[in-house]
């Protein structure tokens, strides 16, 4: 049975930008470039029985490296959400872009459940390669390989129930192995964390691509599963609009105000 969760989503950078440069060939939209922001999170989700850590944020150094604003130190945003080693034995990794990898060892024991299409791309030859490397840390990813290599890596297919009422999909498109977390709680609309799957509301409504794809009809088809998952009634979490800390009440104005609660 569904468990009452809460799902909080934590905003830590931001990044002043372009249309053209957020999304895939913007020019075939026949709309003129303007600005545009990306939000960067990362989610916690709360049962009575457990919490749970989706993805870790960027690291300051790799974002300033990037032209990225930290707002607040993931680190920080944790410890001050009761992210710790004694609460967090789970952390949900939904891809190993560098800015949902960047802070592992904030949980240094703990369980790291990651897609395993995902996880065989970045450990492999063509994780490497120019145009796919660039989006990945190497010493984040040599940090998954060794825990992969001391069993701390549950390696996930998609589809697994990965706690009561939590389900862990598989879509791919923006990057091999991207997986979207469906939370199904007890009485409330469902929530679907869809990471990378959809970084903006209007990326989900008009069907418009962001610029980093893998596989573009994957990623077409992830916006079905994700509003197939949503059903009417439930909330779509993109990964990176802005409209997120917009459209939620903030968790505890004693925590600040980077963070959301979203049920």
């Amino acid at each position: 049975m569904p468990e009452p969760w809460t799902v909080i989503a934590a905003r830590y950078a931001t990044l002043e930008t372009t249309l053209s440069e957020a999304y895939y060939r913007w020019e075939a939209y026949g709309e003129p470039d303007g600005p545009a922001r990306l939000d960067y999170f990362f989610w916690v989700l709360r049962s009575p029985h457990e919490t749970i850590l989706v993805d870790t944020g960027f690291h300051p150094d790799a974002g300033a490296r990037r032209g990225r604003t930290t707002l607040v130190e993931p680190a920080e945003a944790m410890a001050r959400l009761g992210v710790n080693p004694d609460t967090v034995k789970r952390i949900l990794v939904t891809h190993l872009h560098y800015d949902h990898t960047g802070n592992l060892d904030v949980l240094p024991d703990a369980e790291l459940l990651v897609p395993a299409v995902e996880l065989d791309f970045w450990l492999s030859p063509m994780g490497g390669r120019g145009q796919f490397a660039g989006s990945a840390e190497e010493g984040e990813l040599e940090h998954v390989r060794a825990a992969d290599e001391a069993g701390r890596v549950t390696r996930l297919i998609g589809g697994e129930e990965i706690a009561p009422g939590v389900h862990a999909v598989h879509v791919g498109g923006h990057t091999p192995g991207q997986m979207v977390l469906a939370v199904f709680g007890d009485g409330v609309p469902p929530v679907v964390l869809a990471s990378d799957a959809v970084h903006f509301y209007d990326e989900l409504e008009h069907e418009r691509p962001f610029a980093v794809v893998a596989n573009l009809a994957e990623m077409y088809e992830a916006y079905d599963t994700v509003r197939e998952l949503a059903g009417v009634e439930g909330h779509v979490v993109p990964g990176h609009d802005p409209e997120v800390m917009a459209r939620y009440p903030r968790v505890d104005r004693h925590v600040g105000d980077f963070a959301v609660r979203i049920v």
